[in-house]
């Protein structure tokens, strides 16, 4: 049922952590992947069969020529996985209208330019998904990172919206929300070995996941042992919050 022998999965934001940890199994396990990021030396990083292209999420242009180049170089293109975002961490006194925009712009416009481009994309196939990124930050408050709550309750609302929109097509449409995970990001902004120790203490299944703990839901949103599964939101966080 988890099967991707012959599908063709683009990943916005593959470059490193979840993505791709996304495009490493895909690679192995048949699929063809496409792999779009804003940092042009991800392409070293990647599996050798997959594809790259150098793109910026909140730029329509760009979304539209990556998307044109992945069904050229894969066939066609019958699943997303939009993995990007990130907090700038900081009070809120001293956070104007330009870097609000900014947070939101990178956290949320980037999830609705690309999932608004790419359905015309997926609903020339028969079976066809998207899968976008949350955080459990979207559901509890982040006094240091106000603007991407705000922005990642957004790529909520609009995944479930969105949902709605594709089913008509045959797309279906899912969230994923993770907590930790452990990142060489996650470990600056943490401190360390010593800070990550403390926030693996306060897990409760012991340990903190993985890029690849949280790339394996995604994978299973994608394939067809999800057929019957849109406009949800899963949250991958090692039990640390339970919504």
């Amino acid at each position: 049922m988890i099967a991707f022998e012959g599908r063709k999965i683009v990943i916005v934001g593959g470059g490193m952590g979840i993505g791709l940890a996304a495009a490493e199994l895909l690679s192995g396990m048949g699929a063809a992947t496409f792999v779009a990021d804003k940092d042009p030396d991800s392409a070293s990083r990647l599996p050798a069969d997959s594809g790259f292209a150098a793109c910026d999420a909140t730029k329509p242009a760009e979304i539209d020529a990556m998307l044109a180049e992945a069904e050229t170089f894969m066939g066609g293109i019958d699943g997303l996985f939009i993995t990007v975002g990130g907090a700038a961490l900081g009070p809120l006194d001293e956070m104007d209208l330009d870097a609000w925009d900014r947070e939101i712009g990178f956290n949320l416009d980037s999830v609705y330019i690309t999932c608004r481009a790419v359905l015309p994309y997926l609903a020339k196939n028969e079976r066809s998904s998207i899968v976008t990124t949350s955080s459990g930050y979207a559901i509890m408050p982040g006094i240091d990172r106000v603007a991407y709550t705000a922005a990642k309750a957004g790529v909520i609302a609009f995944s479930r919206s969105f949902s709605m929109v594709a089913a008509p097509h045959g797309t279906r449409v899912n969230c994923i929300a993770p907590g930790p995970t452990d990142t060489p990001r996650f470990r600056a902004m943490n401190g360390g070995d010593e800070g990550v120790e403390k926030v693996r203490q306060s897990m409760p299944l012991g340990s903190i996941p993985t890029p690849a703990d949280c790339a394996k839901l995604a994978l299973f949103l994608l394939s067809d042992g999800a057929s019957q599964i849109t406009g949800q939101t899963v949250h991958v966080n090692g039990g640390l919050l339970t919504p």
